[in-house]
């Protein structure tokens, strides 16, 4: 197979935690979309999708830009006492005339299940499965499964010997940007521990990134719960991990020889999905199209990487092993975000006025950014702020507002040239 034809096949695979995201993610340049139904996922925190929104999201995706794909996760760890529902929902799955292209599922009972229930669904192995060599790919691969989410605790020296070991019997995704987790691949008791809410079945509270005290430790807002930190010779692991960023090694990627490049993210917002898919997009596409790293295109990716909410970067385990670095934080606060001011909803060609829903508030002559879909970020001054009856305001202080930007000026944008443009419903509006 030439590069070529193999670079084509490479996926770029986004999160959505809602509709809203779904629409980001497909926009900025998703070739498939990953979510979750009200049941099963573990993402339960997000807003995730009821039956019709699943069948919705569907037809949605399936017609988006002559066709997307959409991978719904049934992927908790399931008990004896879910399994009737489990079939209930799978058998609501069934009843749509619209289905995911595949399920992502974690457990052999379940896997068995929607075979059973759904034949015509490919499935996927989820992390949560751990899978971490070329005997648990073709394992699965004998039970029909299409593709195994592997392992975040692999490196590249693992990827490739699965990678010559499976001839190509199954396809192999894998998490290239995002929150990482201190146990393997989520089998977390911390939460369940803390606050009676099962990581296992979705609900992690995330106790691994609250702010403790060493040797008895106690979490800030739980004075007088105490837990005993032990440590032994691979380290302590009961502390915040690092966020994961490969974007800078997509070269790696792409001589892994995995199918899919999967971003994390179903709980962060429609910016973040929108703005870390653009940089992988543009990563990926940059790549195909001149065989190598462009390294000043790069330096601009890692920068928009660097503008959505997150903790310190790293490379994970791709280049070594959890034993030798458990990739903890040295700060687990949350960097900060660029402002997410708003989304287009229009724009008036005859006028140049770009009508905005408000997400964050925004003033006049504040200083901003269009960022657009394989575009980097434009350099705009928001010098002629409306209300949604073309009324001049000082500023949009109220979420979900109506509020109009009229482009009087040519836009520069990241490479510092001046041009002019139109802004498209979908872009969004940031600080600078």
């Amino acid at each position: 197979m030439s590069a070529v034809n193999f670079l084509k096949k490479l996926e770029i695979l986004s999160p959505a935690g809602n509709f809203e995201k779904l629409k980001s993610a497909l926009l900025f340049g998703a070739d498939a979309v990953y979510f979750s139904g009200k049941n099963f996922g573990m993402r339960a925190a997000a807003d995730n999708f009821n039956i019709d929104e699943i069948e919705k999201a569907c037809v949605y995706t399936h017609s988006y830009n002559g066709g997307k794909k959409l991978y719904l996760t049934v992927n908790t760890i399931v008990g004896s006492n879910d399994i009737d529902e489990l079939k209930d929902y799978l058998n609501a799955l069934k009843s749509l005339k619209n289905k995911p292209d595949a399920l992502i599922c974690a457990d052999i009972g379940m896997v068995s299940l929607v075979q059973k229930i759904l034949p015509e669904i490919d499935i996927h192995i989820s992390t949560q499965a751990n899978v971490q060599n070329h005997l648990s790919c073709l394992a699965w691969a004998e039970f029909g499964v299409k593709r195994i989410i592997l392992s975040r605790e692999l490196s590249f020296r693992d990827i490739k010997i699965i990678k010559e070991n499976i001839d190509n019997k199954i396809e192999l995704e894998c998490f290239v940007h995002g929150s990482m987790c201190v146990s393997y691949s989520g089998r977390c008791l911390l939460s369940n521990y803390y606050v009676s809410r099962d990581a296992n079945k979705g609900a992690c509270t995330q106790p691994c990134r609250w702010k403790y005290n060493v040797h008895y430790i106690t979490e800030e807002m739980r004075p007088g719960e105490y837990l005993e930190l032990e440590e032994n010779d691979a380290g302590t692991f009961l502390f915040s991990s690092k966020d994961l960023r490969m974007i800078e090694h997509i070269d790696d990627l792409v001589m892994s020889g995995v199918n899919s490049f999967k971003i994390e993210g179903r709980m962060k917002s429609a910016y973040y999905t929108a703005c870390i898919t653009n940089a992988y997009r543009m990563a990926l596409d940059g790549y195909y199209n001149l065989r190598k790293i462009d390294y000043d295109l790069m330096q601009k990716l890692i920068s928009e990487t660097e503008s959505v909410s997150r903790r310190e970067y790293d490379t994970g385990f791709f280049y070594g092993s959890p034993h030798n670095d458990a990739k903890i934080c040295v700060n687990p606060e949350y960097i900060r975000e660029k402002t997410y001011f708003g989304t287009c909803v229009y724009y008036d060609r005859e006028t140049s006025t770009a009508v905005f829903e408000q997400k964050n508030k925004v003033f006049l002559n504040q200083k901003a950014q269009i960022l657009s879909p394989s575009r980097l970020g434009d350099d705009i001054i928001i010098s002629n702020l409306l209300d949604e009856n073309d009324q001049p305001i000082e500023s949009a202080p109220r979420p979900l507002m109506i509020f109009k930007i009229k482009i009087d000026e040519d836009i520069k944008n990241a490479n510092n040239i001046w041009r002019e443009r139109e802004i498209k419903p979908g872009d969004i509006l940031r600080s600078l």
